[in-house]
């Protein structure tokens, strides 16, 4: 803490004694309104043990009044001033009122008095400091237009119960107004200091200004600066505004509601002004060179259930009806289509097994460059571009295909045929072991064609035999259970345009499929032809003589032809004749008729 030397210093002279009392305080303070100060007051004795006593006083009117004194033996706080019941002094004499009052900036003054010695006294300037209530800002109601050339009032900021009196500043958009050249120069404040009954400070700042085009994004706002103890500056800001401002257009801008367009959907067009001075608006379409109008109300227009018809170049005019300049915008809207698809050759889609150079094409008409794929079954991408070409036509083409035709502008189309494919059937057989109370065999054929094949399945011994009916072909399961030694069975598929069969040969816990369709014919063409060379050379020994003609000859042949047995035997790789597969299927082994 500083404090100051005594205003009074009194020096006693006694011979061989030189006795002085001096006072020190704090020069200035500062206090907030309605909250507590203490005054300080520290007296220097040359002689301690001097009695003593103090007072304080304060300035009243510029007569100096007292409000305490203590001595050695009582104190007293004075009545009928205005510190009776705000004020203490404690043991080391410091001065606290509590709660300091806006008419507390004054001086105070503290003496002390030792008797003989003599006295001093000291004075504090006490100042009082009030926060303003939060500044409130107010619009002028109304437009300003841009062809002003004076300041018109947009603004005023207000704010009470401040001391000293605080300062007002306006801000746009964080620059203070009176801080650049070019705001300053168009704008005008008007302050107002108001001295209320409490003695309090309202102020109020009204603000005029020009301004320009830049201004209508501008938010506005004023700050009011004070003091607090101890010398401490702040500020209070007052709510953001912005100001309505009239300013003629410079550009139109024409829109629609949708970057893409296709028939049907609705159209919103829309005209905008880059002003906010009174326009009118007006819709057109350029057709054949000329301006078509659109009837309007306001700045948009809405057209529904558009057509490829609708494309075209259309704008918006916007004229300005304060000083009449025109604006012009337009724009080429294209209504985006896609026409249904048409295949060549129409159908019905129905071919022969080998059939060649089969092409079907598949086009739309469109808007935009289209592009078009086949794909087959669940979106098997069988071919890009508008053909399906089949350069040989085969079982496995049969089935359903679908043209897929896009558009960039987000437009599809699809269209799904059915090819049939005529032919004899083919089969495919599997055989699979499994475990189920005992060794098991499944045996599974498929047999293809068109028409679907009959199938028929023969065993040895009974097996499980189900049949599936598919779309264009037949599944055969059959399940039996593994044999101990050889189980041979058959299935057969049929239709008008042929048949083809598989033989299973089971043996232990081994089961093989053979196919013998086709086979067979050539297996007996073979044996035909076998006998016949056999008779030739044996009719040619004859003629030779190298055979004897007797009863003992033909004894010979009918002997060889009761005692050796004729055998097929079947290889993994061999197709067997069918007569003899069902034979060995159903009747086991037999013996073929000898050569007469």
């Amino acid at each position: 803490m500083c404090l100051t030397p005594a205003l009074v210093t009194l020096v006693l002279t006694i011979p061989g004694i030189i006795a002085t009392v001096q006072v020190s305080t704090r020069p200035v303070l500062e206090a907030e309104i309605k909250k507590a100060i203490s005054i300080p007051c520290v007296p220097t004795i040359s002689t301690p043990n001097t009695t003593k006593y103090i007072q304080w006083f304060v300035m009243e009117k510029n007569v100096r009044q007292r409000i305490y004194f203590q001595d050695m033996e009582n104190s007293t706080v004075d009545a009928g001033t205005d510190y009776t019941s705000r004020i203490s002094v404690d043991k080391t004499y410091t001065l606290t009122i509590d709660p300091v009052m806006l008419r507390d900036e004054r001086t105070f003054h503290c003496q002390v008095g030792a008797g003989p010695v003599g006295s001093g006294e000291a004075e504090t300037l006490l100042k009082v400091y009030a926060a303003p209530d939060m500044p409130v800002i107010e619009k002028k109601s109304g437009t300003i237009s841009l062809l002003e050339t004076e300041a018109k009032e947009i603004a005023s900021c207000v704010t009470r119960n401040g001391y000293p009196a605080p300062s007002v500043t306006w801000y746009k958009d964080r620059t203070p107004l009176h801080a650049d050249p070019q705001l300053r120069n168009r704008t005008s404040v008007r302050l107002q200091a108001i001295e209320e009954a409490n003695g309090l400070y309202t102020m109020k700042s009204v603000l005029s200004y020009i301004p320009v085009k830049q201004d209508k994004d501008a938010l506005f706002y004023c700050e009011v600066s004070y003091r607090m103890p101890v010398g401490i500056d702040m500020m209070k800001e007052s709510a953001k505004i912005s100001i309505s401002i009239s300013y003629p257009p410079e550009n139109a801008e024409f829109l629609i509601d949708r970057k893409v367009l296709k028939e049907m959907d609705n159209m919103t067009m829309e005209c905008r002004s880059d002003g906010t001075s009174s326009v009118d608006y007006t819709f057109f379409k350029i057709l054949d060179g000329e301006m078509v109008h659109i009837e309007s109300t306001g700045n948009k227009v809405v057209m529904t259930a558009l057509s490829r018809k609708d494309s075209g170049l259309y704008g918006c005019k916007v004229l300005d009806l304060d000083t009449y300049d025109e604006f012009v915008s337009n724009k080429t809207i294209m209504v985006h289509y896609l026409d249904p698809i048409v295949l060549t050759p129409k159908g019905p889609y129905v071919f022969t097994e080998g059939d060649k150079n089969v092409r079907i094409s598949c086009e739309a008409g469109a808007s935009q460059r289209p592009t078009v794929e086949w794909t087959k079954g669940k979106k098997t991408v069988v071919s890009t571009g508008k053909w399906l070409k089949l350069h040989m036509v085969e079982l496995e083409h049969a089935g359903n295909y679908s043209c897929n035709v896009t558009v960039p502008s987000s437009l599809s189309r699809q269209k799904t045929i059915s090819i049939v494919v005529k032919g004899p059937p083919h089969v495919n057989c599997t055989a699979e072991k499994f475990q189920k109370n005992g060794p098991y065999v499944n045996l599974t054929c498929v047999f293809r064609g068109d028409p679907i094949p009959v199938v028929m399945c023969n065993a040895h011994k009974e097996p499980t035999l189900t049949y599936h009916l598919q779309k264009n072909y037949v599944v055969s399961e059959l399940i039996l259970p593994l044999p101990t030694g050889e189980l041979q069975l058959t299935c057969n598929g049929t239709n008008k345009h042929g048949n083809d069969d598989y033989l299973f040969i089971v043996q232990g816990d081994v089961a093989q499929a053979k196919s013998s369709g086709g086979v067979v014919i050539v297996v007996i063409i073979v044996c035909i032809l076998l006998l016949a060379i056999l008779g030739a050379i044996l009719y040619f020994l004859y003629k030779k003589g190298k055979i004897p003609c007797g009863r003992s000859g033909k004894q010979s042949i009918t002997q060889a032809e009761v005692h050796d047995n004729i055998v097929v035997e079947v290889k993994n790789d061999q197709k067997v004749p069918e007569e003899t597969v069902l034979l060995q299927g159903v009747n086991g082994d037999k013996k073929l008729p000898s050569h007469q």
